[in-house]
């Protein structure tokens, strides 16, 4: 186990109940987590996040995103992790969005 780690100069927006806010992102053990207040929230591979009704609008990352087998959002190093698709990184990273509303 180790402490949250914030990622320098990367952010994610996130949406709840129609309002967006600006985060830094951190990173714990691997896994990518949002800060909201005074906590933190997991983000997923496929935009949602463990807090209910807030979910991830975009974010900055510079590298590869990978995912468990539970659908965590992590780094590649992840034991078991596999690299998300090219279309799902490019959603998460606010690049071309497929004909799925994200809402």
């Amino acid at each position: 186990m180790s402490f949250f780690q914030e990622v320098e100069g990367e952010a994610a927006v996130l949406v709840e109940n129609g309002v967006y806010k600006q985060v830094p992102i951190y990173v714990r053990d691997g896994f990518l987590y949002a800060k909201i207040g005074g906590g933190f929230v997991r983000i997923m591979a496929d935009g949602a996040t463990t807090k209910a009704k807030l979910r991830l609008d975009f974010m900055s990352w510079s590298g590869p995103l990978a995912k468990d087998g539970l659908g965590r959002l992590c780094s590649p190093d992840v034991a078991g992790a596999k690299l998300l698709a090219g279309d799902t990184q490019q959603r998460l990273l606010g690049g071309v969005v497929d004909s799925v509303d994200r809402q």
